[in-house]
């Protein structure tokens, strides 16, 4: 999976991060959406990877993903920031994922 971030969703994600301390997590959170199937797409920032976690190809941030949500996304897929609904957007040439995503601090 490669993941693009365009200057907006840089400069919002670098402060958050600080020196290096994370590393950010695409997840498909289905957390009280009814089934597996239903969920949203979020990014987390976590200390580091679990064990199993899967790397996209992804500049500059260190971006990871869980192997059971890659059915979920395509293969390139880009990261924006709206700063007039300060939200995140996951989007890629066929769809738009998640047109208000979060950014969560789960260190």
């Amino acid at each position: 999976m490669k993941i693009t971030f365009t200057d907006s969703a840089i400069e919002r994600i670098t402060p958050f991060l600080g020196e290096n301390q994370g590393v950010i997590k695409l997840v498909f959170d289905t957390e009280d959406c009814g089934c597996s199937v239903n969920g949203v797409p979020t990014l987390w920032i976590v200390m580091a990877a679990e064990s199993g976690d899967l790397r996209a190809d992804a500049e500059p941030f260190q971006l990871v993903y869980k192997p059971k949500d890659e059915i979920f996304f395509e293969e390139s897929m880009k990261v924006d920031y709206h700063p007039g609904n300060k939200s995140f957007i996951l989007k890629s040439n066929n769809q738009i994922y998640n047109a208000h995503m979060n950014l969560i601090d789960k260190r």
